[in-house]
């Protein structure tokens, strides 16, 4: 161990003292995950419109999503809520991995860091590691990329339905109060479109469990000018969107 700040001290080790399927739980679920980072009505009323089925609960303290089975064109796959934040997205996706998760599409919101319209759609490349959990799961580094070969899968299938996207950069942070006008100056030299709480952590978990893992983005509130914050609505029309599109990349990749 060495004498810096101990998360730089990755371990390697894939086994810990406590397993992500330790409570050997019945379930098995849908290799194909749709993670949303929307509100649990819009994920109710996506249900209401797709055949589907409670397969399981994640229980906590305080967040307790169900799992669903949905099926679409007869194809399956798996529908879960995430929370906000690294640290609970990670321990979240590494349980349902744990119980047969191997290909994830995570979609939900982030800030522009530049003069970005609002509910624009984005696929990272690649984020920019300025949060805790995914030192837990790689070696010390400032980024990391998504994985290209199911980039280009994900890619395929937005091609194919006619929408339009871009590749970005992310920068995930854990700090939300913490966006001061010297991270936003830094990050956007480093590439940066977006801000979010999740990216960099999610990917990273999936690398280290061998699991295929692709972020969708869409602009929320606006950081493209420090002096006048915007809100705007918090890219709640893409709610909605994000789950339809997501479900036809999920039925779509095999």
């Amino acid at each position: 161990m060495n004498e810096g700040p101990f998360i730089l001290d990755f371990d390697k080790n894939p086994h810990a003292v406590l397993e992500p399927n330790h409570d050997q739980e019945p379930f098995h679920f849908h290799p194909r995950l749709l993670y949303a980072f929307v509100p649990e009505k819009e994920i109710n009323a996506f249900l209401d419109q797709h055949l589907h089925r409670t397969l399981g609960k994640f229980e906590t303290c305080s967040f307790n999503p169900k799992i669903y089975e949905v099926q679409i064109d007869n194809e399956f796959f798996t529908l879960c809520q995430a929370p906000l934040g690294a640290p609970a997205a990670v321990q979240l996706l590494e349980w349902l991995i744990a119980y047969g998760v191997e290909k994830v599409i995570t979609f939900g919101t982030a800030g522009a860091l530049n003069d970005l319209p609002e509910n624009e759609m984005f696929l990272v490349k690649r984020a920019l590691r300025d949060e805790g959990t995914s030192f837990h799961y790689m070696e010390p580094g400032q980024f990391i990329d998504l994985d290209r070969d199911f980039l280009n899968q994900v890619e395929d299938v937005l091609s194919e339905l006619n929408l339009k996207y871009d590749e970005i950069t992310t920068w995930t942070t854990d700090g939300f109060f913490r966006e001061t006008p010297k991270k936003v100056a830094q990050f956007r030299q480093l590439g940066a479109s977006t801000v979010e709480m999740e990216c960099s952590a999610l990917a990273a978990c999936a690398k280290f469990r061998k699991v295929d893992f692709a972020q969708i983005l869409f602009t929320a509130d606006t950081l493209a000018d420090m002096e006048n914050y915007d809100e705007r609505d918090w890219g709640s029309e893409s709610h909605r969107t994000g789950l339809s599109i997501g479900a036809k990349i999920l039925t779509r990749i095999k």
